[in-house]
């Protein structure tokens, strides 16, 4: 009678069934006693050997042991016991391909296990030791990407093949076929015992491996696919990637039986075990695919949904443990693995493990489970697989039959290295050929026989630190791109393209860099011909965040936008605000913040916001503004982004108080004690606020303030600290007053090696006291003046400037932190123990000879190592490693009544000295602020030189973006550019003097003001925009106008096409130099700038009509307009000399965000690269691109101009290109394709399109005459 399973149960409900059964067999009790007794527990795996109870006698392996305490049984795999058992870097690696393990598969007949990698390689290895069993080549250039193993044959499905081995290596068939197209997928079929193949395409191929033939090709349904296949004893399981589906298809005729709609976005794995089918995926969230941390679970009996399981990781792939049914491996692409319990979802056991990736930042990408369920393997993208058991000694397959190996090659007697007398001729040479007698060596002249040995070459320190070993074997990277077994002569230099002499190797980082951690370090975009689209964006950012891209001058900035952006008040005033000023730094900010707020994890550009910057005259007064990153960098970098933080905060302040005729507005005040006239002064550099408590008591005169003059107030209630300078003249006591407000705080560190708080070096830099000279009215001179600084109010965000830009400030950290460590470290850590005591880290592999090793690049542990280091590290890492920090989490500010502000400490100090009856009501505490620490900013240099190399900003993101990618919480990250990465507080606050120094902190108070709680988003660009279209131009007989303006009614909504062109000139040239192996390599690409848009209606009685034609004026030198290629004539973009209609940047700017934020569908050709010149960022949803439309996979781009040849039959871009023709053919070609898909006749279409083109090597017959 057979067992049914009900639940997974831990090690005493083994014991106790175990002990059951005994006490059944003694007693000769039958199965339906055994309900009176207990409440029956079985599950799968351990009570196999019970399948029938009455007869069969207990298996030898699979009881209980009580004495030991385990369970003896092979096949149970308990929780958390899985370990790296071995681990071994794959063959298959070229220099022209892709790297990385593509494909995992245990031999289900054999103990082998198969790999594949992406340079089409496949290997496979003998046993949990992974002895090399057999490597062979089954594509040149496509990867493997599913491998099947069957009784006779290995099976490797590539792209576009399938290859057939024995598994000694000798191949039987290669089959090809018009059929595979985009092949994913591999699965033999129990009912029929064919093969099938899926991929992403609309075929499902059934094949049958003994004619080596495609026995039937089922068509799928118009925009599926089957990417994924699994099997089931009632169904064959097919996974549509794309779409998010499971398809259940019967074994038989392959029919469609059910769907499951699991994921609203993508499919990236399912499994299926017994009557259970798991998947995972991407969901649509907010217009973008985000990954779902649910694993969708269905019960194939009732085919339907039940509860989804939770997953700590972000799952990639995942696969039953048969063993345990009630588990499932989970794996996320960084290499976490989470064993996840589908039975127990009250009380889940979370076990975690990662895997022991070599390099940091490589990715897994395949993974599978043994027959025995003793093992799983993980494969990398370094080209490396991690063998993972639960079991010292594990087998791989229990039931595999025996392998056939090569014969063993006969042993030759071993001889001697030192045995003078050894005779050499004993050893065997090569056989010669027939006819020959004699061997080339034969003929050697004297002279060459002389014994010389070269010298040993030197190994680069960078292979040595990048080499892993495995075994008694290191493994590295080619890094100088050097054939095998070839050295290059050490005295043979090149020239660079500076005329310097090098050595020919690749630029790399300096040595003192490669110490900083790379999340930290600067990154290099590397530009190929077709620019920046095949760097991987995604491998640096995971988080679902906007980062920025780094490659335009002055974009050193880009850490302290990211603080600004995510200061959430700040990004919704900066997001309500428009004006008419061109470069107003304000709407700048405005447009990128809503750009990396729909962005979906891709990084912007900055670069209208940096060309607004370098229009500033102030900026450039500043040193603000750099034509080039090398003199950025050579500069005080601290000083230079304390100046930066400066400027933008009073440029933010004075620009929000502009209204639409671009004049300001407000005024402040000039006090003084002598009872003079209040004198009104243009606000320049400050602008004044009233206290909290004056919010609501506005009288009749501020009740009329404008919104803007309301955003003013709001900016200044954020980092505005009001206050009253005080000067007393020391001569005659004349004292004079006058009260403005500060953005920011410059910290001002005492003299000497006194002791203070972070804390007290704040309340001294908000109120300093100083002496200086200064005119006095009264005395008609300048004399000696005390100068008092009284604070009115305290801010809701504070803004720091560090300093830390001299020596002296550095010391005085250094000073405060050696005290911080006295204070908290112990006697052991100042006195370390002698070297043999220690104890490696937990990541290190201590070295095998010990205290005996002599090399000194050896990169293991040695146990001085740890005294070396504890020597040779900075304060602030020992501070680190102790988690402390001179920098606060948190502050209390307190204001007192005189305008002094203090700590905490210091009032209850104060409070104690006053207990003698002596109260001083000015020291009255009349206002208190509780600060956390929101953000830090960094400047990287490099610790031999101290030169500046980056700025990192670490921010604390709040649950407002997280809800927008993932769940409400709080989390510190660091952005590095296009780099974010999450770190933990204590990070943030790490500070280290010799290579990581703070620049800027904010903090932000923890009682949010009335007035900042009203702020709320309104998107200020309405269709008034496109009723204030006024050219540049001044002279208007010139003019001419080449489009229709909207009427109201043609006013654009959700769901309009509008078709799109736009035309660019060129700021500065491509810069490119030519290397020493012959490539051209690119060093800085072209800088371009937009000069003309056009949108065209898509729709309605006018359409192809345009109602935007704008010619857009520019400040900068333009090196090339390209007239070729955009039409565009010197002059058209000069208001004086120009007859076209000219506008500014901003106003065209406006009409597309308008038409993006209404939800129009743009309709053009090549717009990623229109939208990245423009610097626009439009949802993927509301895009057509007709270069893509057109296009089918692994194949050219096709131009505008061959498209609208050969579908509509005309002739376009004859010498030169105009914007209103290319937008109306895309919209032709739009309209076109949707016949031809209407017609299901455009693959066909496509096919013969591509087969016209390279007939005609893609010129239209007109241009080759």
């Amino acid at each position: 009678m057979e067992l049914a399973l009900l639940h997974t149960v831990n090690y005493n409900e083994i014991a106790y069934l175990n002990n059951l059964i005994k006490e059944i067999k003694m007693n000769n009790l039958k199965f339906l006693q055994l309900f009176t007794l207990v409440d029956l527990v079985f599950f799968q795996g351990c009570a196999m050997d019970y399948a029938e109870i009455g007869n069969g006698e207990q298996s030898e392996n699979g009881g209980f042991n009580p004495d030991a305490g385990v369970y003896e049984g092979s096949n149970y795999v308990p929780e958390g016991e899985f370990s790296l058992l071995n681990n071994v870097l794959g063959d298959g690696l070229s220099k022209e391909n892709d790297v990385g393990i593509s494909a995992l598969a245990f031999d289900s007949h054999e103990e082998l296990l198969w790999m594949g990698t992406k340079s089409g390689h496949v290997t496979s290895y003998y046993g949990p030791q992974l002895q090399k069993y057999t490597s062979f080549q089954v594509h040149p250039t496509e990867e493997v990407r599913n491998i099947v193993t069957l009784d006779q044959n290995v099976l490797a499905l590539t792209q576009s093949s399938l290859r057939g081995q024995i598994r000694r290596g000798i191949p039987v068939f290669t089959h090809t076929s018009s059929n595979l197209i985009d092949m994913h997928s591999l699965l033999q079929n129990p009912r029929t015992g064919r093969i099938l193949m899926g991929g992403i395409q609309d075929r499902l191929i059934d094949f049958d491996v003994t004619s080596s033939k495609e026995f039937k090709v089922h068509q799928l349904s118009a925009g599926g696919s089957c990417a994924i296949l699994r099997s089931h004893n009632r169904f064959i399981c097919c996974g549509d990637a794309s779409n998010g589906k499971v398809m259940l298809r019967d074994p038989a005729s392959l029919r469609v039986t059910q769907t499951l709609d699991a994921h609203s976005g993508y499919l990236t794995d399912f499994d299926v075990y017994g009557n259970h089918l798991v998947t995972c995926g991407q969901s649509i969230r907010q217009g973008m695919a985000q990954p779902d941390r649910f694993l969708m679970m269905y019960d194939l009996r009732i085919l339907r949904a039940i509860n989804p399981l939770q997953v700590m990781i972000l799952p990639y792939q995942l696969r039953f443990l048969p063993t345990l049914s009630s588990q499932v491996a989970v794996l996320s692409s960084m290499g976490q693995v989470q064993l996840v319990d589908t039975a127990e979802l009250a009380t889940p056991n979370i076990n975690i493990f990662q895997v022991a990736v070599p390099i940091e930042g490589c990715n897994t990408i395949s993974m599978d489970i043994s027959p025995s369920r003793q093992c799983m393997a993980f494969g990398d993208t370094t080209n490396s697989i991690h063998l993972y058991s639960s079991l010292a000694e594990p087998v791989l397959n229990p039931y595999a039959r025996e392998t056939e190996f090569a014969d063993t090659p006969a042993n030759h007697t071993p001889i001697s290295i030192e045995d003078e007398m050894a005779i050499y001729s004993s050893i065997p040479r090569p056989n010669l050929p027939p006819g020959q007698t004699t061997y080339l060596s034969d003929y050697w002249p004297d002279r060459f026989c002389k014994a010389g040995y070269r010298p040993t070459p030197v190994i680069d320190p960078e292979i040595l630190r990048t080499m892993k070993v495995v075994g008694s074997i290191g493994y590295a990277r080619n890094i100088g791109n050097v054939k095998r077994n070839q050295m290059r002569y050490p005295h043979i230099h090149t020239k660079d393209a500076k005329g310097d002499f090098r050595d020919g190797q690749s630029e790399k980082h300096s040595p003192g860099l490669m110490s900083i951690p790379k999340t930290y370090r600067k990154i290099a975009i590397k530009i190929t011909k077709i620019g920046q689209d095949e760097f991987d964006f995604d491998r640096y950012n995971r988080t679902g965040f906007c980062g920025l891209e780094a490659a335009l001058p002055n974009s050193y900035c880009n850490a302290m936008l990211q603080t600004l952006y995510y200061t959430e008040h700040v990004r919704l005033l900066t997001l309500n605000h428009t004006c008419v000023r061109e470069n107003c730094v304000v709407c700048e900010l405005s447009f990128l913040f809503h750009m990396m707020d729909i962005s979906p994890g891709i990084p912007c550009q900055s670069s209208n916001f940096l060309r607004a910057l370098r229009t500033i005259p102030e900026a450039s007064a500043l040193g603000l503004v750099f034509s080039d990153q090398h003199s950025m960098w050579a500069s005080n970098v601290p000083r230079l982004i304390q100046s930066w933080n400066r400027f933008i905060l009073h440029q933010i302040a004075n620009q929000l108080n502009v209204q639409e005729l671009g004049l300001p507005s407000t005024t402040r005040r000039n006090h003084t004690n002598s009872g003079g006239s209040d004198k009104k002064v243009p606000l320049v550099k400050a602008t004044s606020i009233e206290s909290d408590d004056s919010v609501d008591k506005v009288d009749t005169a501020a009740s009329d303030t404008t919104a803007t003059e309301n955003d003013v107030f709001k900016f200044n209630r954020m980092f505005g600290l009001k206050q009253e300078k005080v000067n007393v003249c020391t001569k005659c006591k004349t004292t004079n007053s006058t009260q403005d407000t500060l953005l920011l705080c410059n910290l001002n560190y005492p003299d000497g090696k006194a002791s203070a708080t972070f804390e007290d070096v704040v309340c001294s830099s908000l109120c300093p006291k100083q002496m200086t000279p200064a005119w006095c009215e009264k005395c008609r001179k300048y004399q000696p003046t005390n100068q008092n600084r009284k604070l009115l109010s305290l801010p809701y965000h504070l803004s720091l400037n560090a300093g830390l830009d001299n020596p002296q400030d550095i010391a005085f950290w250094s000073t405060q932190m050696n005290r911080l460590f006295l204070e908290h470290c112990k006697e052991e850590e100042l006195s370390p123990k002698a070297p043999s005591q220690s104890i490696p880290p937990p990541n290190a592999k201590p070295c095998r000879y010990g205290l005996s090793c002599n090399r000194p690049d050896c990169k293991f542990w040695h146990p001085e190592q740890e005294v070396a280091i504890k020597e040779s590290e900075d304060i602030g890492d020992k501070l680190h490693r102790l988690g402390v920090s001179w920098i606060p989490e948190k502050i209390q500010l307190n204001r007192l009544a005189n305008g002094e502000v203090r700590s905490t400490s210091t009032v209850h100090e104060e409070e104690t000295d006053d207990d003698d009856g002596n109260d001083d009501d000015d020291k009255e505490v009349v206002e208190a602020c509780n600060y956390h620490l929101q953000s830090i900013c960094y400047t990287i240099l490099d610790p031999l030189n101290s030169q500046a190399h980056n700025v990192v900003a670490a921010i604390n993101v709040g649950p407002f973006y997280h809800s927008r990618v993932a769940s409400a919480v709080s989390q510190w990250y660091t952005f590095n550019d296009f780099s974010i990465n999450p770190i933990m507080p204590s990070e943030a606050r790490w500070v280290n003097l010799t290579w990581k120094l703070p620049c800027i902190f904010v903090f932000q108070c923890e009682e949010q003001p009335k007035i900042l709680k009203e702020i709320v988003l309104k998107n200020p660009i309405t269709q008034e925009i496109f009723k204030k279209d006024r050219s540049l131009v001044s002279r208007g007989g010139r003019k001419r106008i080449t489009f229709t303006p909207l009427s109201p009614e043609e006013m654009p909504k959700s769901g309009d096409l509008v078709a799109i062109d736009a035309e660019f000139v060129t700021l500065n040239q491509e810069e490119s130099e030519l290397r020493s192996d012959g490539k051209v390599s690119t060093i800085k690409a072209a800088h371009m700038s937009v000069a003309r848009i056009t949108c065209v209606r898509g729709s309605g009685e006018m359409e192809g009509v345009p109602f935007i034609d704008d010619y857009i004026s520019t400040q900068e030198q333009v090196v090339d307009y390209v007239t070729k290629y955009s039409g565009i004539l010197p002059g058209d973009l000069d208001a004086n000399s120009s007859s076209k209609h000219l506008t500014t940047l901003k106003s065209t700017y406006k009409k597309l965000r308008y038409l993006v934020d209404m939800g129009c569908i743009f309709i053009g050709h090549g717009l990623k690269n229109d939208f990245k010149v423009i610097n626009l960022v439009v949802p993927v949803e509301q895009v057509v691109d007709t270069v893509l439309l057109f296009h089918l996979p692994h194949n050219r781009m096709i131009s505008l101009k061959f498209l609208a040849w050969y579908f509509l039959k005309k002739k376009i871009q004859g010498a030169t290109h105009d914007s209103i023709e290319d937008a109306v053919t895309a919209l032709e070609l739009y309209k076109k394709y949707l016949e031809l898909k209407k017609s299901d006749t455009l693959i066909e279409e496509l096919n013969n399109l591509y087969d016209r083109g390279k007939v005609l090597n893609w010129k239209v017959p007109e241009d080759q005459e």
